[in-house]
């Protein structure tokens, strides 16, 4: 018996659950209140988040030339390592900025990046600096409260690693970097003056750029000695794999095998300018001639001198400008230069894709949503349910069988 009610309650459920749509089309015919609130609904949920699906699936990781495509590790053949690459998304404080356009900035920004961690699901993330706006500014208070912020926003799954290095926004300039704001940094990001990362074969030299002011602070003699050590472990390992005799420093290093390293780092290389800069996020006319100054907008020529010839990087990925480019120094190596991750910097922001082997490497830029594009079709769908709601509202049609009697 208890069954039988069971069965016909679960009948009941079944009943109930396969009328809701019906009765809710019925609703949305016949009642403008409950058309209304469903379209704008539909609406809303359209612009903040399924917009940054289609969007950001039309970004494709680039791909290597088939011969290319695969490299070593421990002997075994293994797919070539996908990252992804941001910069200065400049997580708003309590000093600078309006609240609402905190709120809607940050929203967007963490759709953005959810939405790419669900699509392209990379294995590695770099983080450019600059990630928090007023890092050297604020109380510690305030800065964890902002760290928390980042993390919840930037949140990646398990299975992917993240890197960061620290911009100028996060904790000065060089002249007003106290060491306290920089150990706080490198404690909340696991960050240091300089880095070397080996990844599935692949090796990356992550850098502090305001460590290579020249001018013997603590910090840069700290950021000097580390990249002298990198310097000799990365020529080690390369003698090693050549088969050369290396001499007895080298037995004080962890061994591993080389690969010629990628540089990450908030300042770019130094150039004169972004003049040379072509990409479709590069700065705008009125900015692209205005002189670069060394140890401001650039590394100085000094400090990049000594990055090519102590670390000989295949490629450098950098940040800082808020503006794309592409450059190549020497004839021979590339610089990428990311553009701001945050629409309050860049109008169309973007980040990188790279897939990388022990030997090669393929980039390409994704574009996040147009700001512009959002508030068009907002205005367009609120057009198009103010229209619907003109419409007389339909009645109820009543059917009758055969054997109605209408009296």
């Amino acid at each position: 018996m208890s069954r039988r009610n069971q069965g016909s309650k679960l009948d009941v459920m079944a009943y109930i659950i396969c009328q809701i749509p019906g009765i809710i089309f019925f609703y949305f015919r016949t009642n403008k209140l409950v058309r209304f609130i469903i379209l704008v609904f539909l609406l809303v949920f359209y612009c903040e988040f399924l917009h940054y699906y289609f969007v950001l699936l039309m970004c494709k990781w680039p791909t290597l030339p088939h011969q290319q495509a695969e490299g070593t590790i421990g002997g075994m053949k293994s797919p070539p390592l996908k990252a992804m690459i941001i910069a200065d998304t400049h997580i708003l404080g309590w000093r600078e900025g309006h609240w609402l356009d905190r709120i809607r900035r940050e929203w967007m920004m963490e759709r953005s990046f959810q939405a790419s961690m669900t699509i392209h699901n990379p294995q590695v993330v770099f983080m450019l600096g600059d990630l928090l706006d007023e890092g050297k500014w604020c109380s510690s208070k305030e800065f964890n409260f902002h760290v928390k912020r980042f993390k919840k926003m930037f949140k990646v799954p398990s299975g992917t690693d993240v890197y960061t290095v620290a911009g100028n926004h996060d904790i000065g300039f060089h002249y007003m970097i106290s060491d306290y704001n920089r150990r706080r940094f490198d404690k909340a990001f696991s960050t240091s003056p300089v880095k070397m990362v080996h990844k599935d074969g692949v090796t990356f030299v992550l850098l502090n750029s305001m460590a290579m002011e020249g001018d013997g602070c603590n910090l840069c003699s700290q950021a000097i000695n580390d990249l002298e050590d990198i310097s000799w472990e990365l020529k080690c390992a390369k003698g090693i794999s050549e088969g050369k005799e290396m001499p007895a420093v080298c037995n004080g290093f962890k061994k591993f095998k080389y690969s010629q390293p990628i540089l990450l780092q908030h300042f770019p290389m130094y150039r004169a300018s972004d003049a040379n800069c072509t990409l479709p996020d590069a700065a705008p006319l009125d900015e692209k001639y205005i002189p670069f100054r060394e140890k401001w907008d650039c590394l100085s020529q000094e400090a990049s001198k000594q990055l090519f010839d102590w670390i000989n990087p295949r490629l450098i990925i950098s940040g800082h400008t808020h503006h794309g480019c592409y450059v190549l120094h020497n004839e021979v190596t590339p610089e990428w230069t990311v553009s701001s991750f945050s629409w309050r910097n860049k109008k169309i922001p973007s980040f990188l894709l790279a897939v990388i082997t022990e030997t090669n490497f393929e980039v390409s830029q994704c574009y996040l949503p147009n700001e512009y594009t959002i508030f068009s079709l907002y205005i367009t769908g609120i057009l198009i349910i103010l229209i619907s709601l003109l419409f007389p509202r339909r009645q109820p049609t009543v059917i009758y069988d055969e054997d109605t009697k209408l009296h």
